[in-house]
């Protein structure tokens, strides 16, 4: 089966300064699908920066023990 283009016409003034970007549905919901996990990715790497930053500064402070085995937690 054929499919056959199809032109729109949107007036500038509809869509003002911005430009205007028209694509099947099928495309728009693989983006917002690929934008959420880029999304994720990056909060987990902040989250990782964190962590890193306060491992750091406990460890320079000295507030880090050393647990040779469970029965040194108490």
């Amino acid at each position: 089966m054929k499919t056959q283009d199809t032109i729109l016409t949107i007036p500038r003034q509809m869509i003002g300064e911005s430009e205007l970007i028209v694509l099947p549905k099928e495309q728009y919901d693989e983006f917002l699908r690929l934008r959420k996990q880029e999304e994720r990715r990056l909060w987990e790497e902040k989250d990782t920066d964190e962590a890193m930053r306060v491992y750091l500064k406990e460890k320079k402070a000295g507030k880090l023990k050393i647990l040779r085995s469970l029965a040194d937690l108490d």
